[in-house]
């Protein structure tokens, strides 16, 4: 089945909270906080379209705490 990972960068201190939402309210199948140029990384299984990947990163811009969000299309 096909999944994206998605790379957040949030405010300091935004971290845990932004990933219980990623995991008990989207849905998301694996969320990790980590160290680097972005704060999570999150995996989803979504259909691999343009619209669907758009779409669900346009939600996330939307949560409090975000700063940035980019994707990675891939597969099993």
């Amino acid at each position: 089945m096909p999944f994206a990972i998605y790379l957040l960068r949030v405010k300091p201190g935004k971290e845990k909270e932004i990933k219980e939402k990623l995991l008990n309210e989207m849905n998301f199948d694996e969320v990790y906080v980590v160290t680097g140029p972005f704060d999570i990384i999150g995996k989803v299984h979504i259909p691999l379209t343009r619209r669907a990947l758009i779409s669900l990163k346009e939600e996330l811009e939307k949560l409090e705490g975000v700063i940035e969000v980019k994707y990675l299309e891939a597969r099993d």
